[in-house]
């Protein structure tokens, strides 16, 4: 795997490889097709041809079954700290995702940031037809 990703499966453990994953799925497609690479290599299946094949749920689950995976590789010790680990942040996108949910249902959203851009995009000092008006001759003195 570290070969392959320069990605440490322990850092699952005492690192932050599953938060990564769940962020990153460029990350996670990586990591899946080391995994899976003896198989693909049997298959004639490239990385690419296996990435393409990684969409939507799929990603998902095949996080999970990464990661349960690993749960049962691991000694107890780990495995209950991995477990803990992983329950927490499931728990923070599950929180994360309602959250958006709700910011993006509310029906003031729209007008919000657009008066958010619009005051974003105002100058001090600067208004529209100074800007638009072109210069004058008279106004440059000569050298």
């Amino acid at each position: 795997m570290k070969t392959l990703t320069g990605v440490r499966l322990l850092d699952a453990v005492d690192g932050d490889l599953i938060p990564q994953m769940t962020q990153d799925f460029l990350l996670l497609g990586e990591v899946l097709f080391a995994v899976c690479k003896p198989q693909a290599d049997k298959d004639n299946v490239d990385q690419e041809v296996f990435e393409s094949g990684l969409s939507g749920d799929c990603l998902t689950e095949a996080r999970n079954s990464l990661v349960e995976a690993l749960l049962d590789f691991l000694p107890e010790d780990q495995r209950r700290l991995l477990s803990k680990a992983v329950t927490h942040q499931r728990e923070v996108t599950a929180r994360g995702m309602e959250m958006l949910h709700r910011k993006l249902d509310d029906p003031t959203m729209a007008d919000r940031m657009v008066a958010e851009l619009e005051a974003n995009l105002e100058v001090p000092g600067l208004n529209v037809k100074s800007v638009t008006s072109p210069a004058s001759s008279a106004s440059t003195p000569d050298r």
